[in-house]
Parts: C-alpha cells; structure tokens; sequence
C-alpha cells in the first residue's frame, strides 16, 4: 500500500510540474469594434420609470463608464401629441419625459433621436414600442423555502387571460429592487397556461441567503412585448457561461432602434403584489 500511495505521489507531482513547464503567457488581442449608439429607452409608468439614456458603445476591455450623448433632440410621440425629453443636468446622457406624461396600456409610441454629432455614422435614429394589456387579476403571491434544494420559491396565483402574453418577474425585499441586473429578471410567456388559472406557478427564485422570514418580498409582473421578451433572452444568453466552454460565439443582440444603434425602446405596464414571508 505505502509503495501505492508513493508511486501515485510521484505521478502526481510530475503531471503538475509538467503543466507548469507548458504554461506561457499569452495575450490575446481583439479588435476594437466601430463606435455605437447605445440607446436604453424605458415607458414604464407604473414602475416611475419614463426615460431615455444615451452613450456610446466602448471596447471589450475599457473598465471606464461609456461615454454619454448629450445635446440630443429626443421626441417621443403617440401618434397624437409628440413629448419632447429634456436632458438631465445632473445626469448627462439621461432624456427626461416632461412632468405630467403618462404612458397608456395597448398604445403604440414612436422614439425619435437626432444627435447634434455623428455616433456610427448616423445623426438620426428611430424606434417603435407597444405597451401590452395589463394581466392584474392576482389573488396573491407566496414565498417559500424549497429545503431539498434550499432554494426560496415565489408562487403566483393569478387568472391568465386569454392569449398570448409574455411576461417579466421582478422582486423587491423590503421595498428594494433586489433583480438590479438584467441576469436577475425572470421572465416567461402563457404557452402552457393560456386563459387558466395560475394556481401557485413558481415564476421566480432565489438562494437561502436571498431572503429570511420576515421580509416584506413583492413581486413585480409586467406585460411585456413578444420583441422584448425575445431581446431579453438574447441578452441572457449573451452574458451568461457558454456551455461547452469552447462553443462558438452567440448572435448579436437584437435591437429595435434603427441604424445599427444597439439597446432597446421598450414600454410596459406592471402590477406590484406584496406578502410577509413566514418560516420554512
């Protein structure tokens, strides 16, 4: 057994000084893409969040902020009444809609953008965006503590209206926004549930350290677009690991602004149900 144990010591030890001979230094140098507009535009009016961000696209390895747009034209329009956006002094790059605006459920809007310099190769650029229906019938949502796999589960129980819609999970705990990122959000569509009742469907989760009993967790449903939930999942799997590790690069991102701009112009209505969470 002792000369065992000796031999595979040896071998042991050969194998890593041999990894250790063969490793080298070796920098990788990427192509620094073309410069674009990068737009995030957001009509969520339950949510208090009216706005229009714009900067420029930076290199895979700049560890600075984006640069941002000022000095743009933003208009947004209902068809009716075009809303122009001021920029934010204190927050250059940020379009604010005027005081008073509100954003209504199944109305179509149209963004347009004119930028006092060229970002891509364009000084003008456009975007539409539907604001669904609102799904509220909720009766109420619970969370619990799944012990096999030690996970918290929020279920939802809710009347699904009849057809499609696709829908975007929040959380708050305590009244703060704990989904921050976009890797965070849930989201998911009627497929399988279309017009039935949603008797406790589990919509989101999260890690035992996430949540205690206690909490004040709301959860935030909003209707969403069919692009936008698709632009939501493209995004996801972007950032996310890519399994097997050496598999090929994922598509671009799609976006709804023209001329190559990257980002999304998105609108939608959301509805907020709250609970205490109570011990496993």
């Amino acid at each position: 057994m002792k000369r065992k144990f000796t031999y595979l010591f040896l071998i042991t030890i050969v194998t890593i000084v041999s990894f250790q001979s063969c490793t080298e230094r070796i920098d990788i140098e990427l192509e620094e893409g073309y410069i674009q507009l990068a737009v995030e535009g957001y009509l969520a009016p339950n949510d208090n969040k009216n706005y229009v961000r714009l900067s420029e696209s930076s290199g895979y390895f700049s560890n600075v902020p984006a640069p941002t747009v000022s000095n743009a034209i933003v208009e947004v329009t209902d068809g009716v009444t075009t809303y122009t956006l001021q920029e934010d002094a204190e927050q250059p790059g940020n379009y604010l809609f005027p005081e008073g605006f509100t954003a209504y459920r199944e109305q179509s809007y149209e963004m347009n953008i004119s930028l006092a310099e060229e970002v891509g190769g364009y000084l003008n650029y456009n975007a539409s965006a539907y604001m669904p229906r609102l799904t509220d019938r909720i009766d109420s949502v619970s969370v619990e503590f799944n012990t096999d796999f030690e996970y918290w589960m929020v279920l939802l129980y809710a009347w699904e209206p009849a057809g499609p819609d696709y829908y975007m999970f929040n959380a708050l705990r305590n009244d703060t926004l704990i989904t921050d990122t976009i890797s965070e959000v849930s989201i998911g569509n009627d497929e399988l549930i279309d017009g039935n009742y949603m008797n406790g469907i589990v919509v989101m989760g999260f890690g035992k350290k996430s949540l205690k009993p206690g909490d004040k967790f709301t959860l935030v449903l909003s209707n969403i677009s069919e692009d936008y939930y698709e632009y939501i999942i493209q995004l996801q799997t972007e950032i996310s690991l890519s399994i097997p590790i050496f598999s090929g690069p994922p598509a671009n991102v799609k976006s709804n602004v023209s001329n190559g701009a990257v980002g999304y112009f998105a609108a939608y209505p959301s509805v907020y149900t709250s609970t205490i969470i109570r011990s496993p």
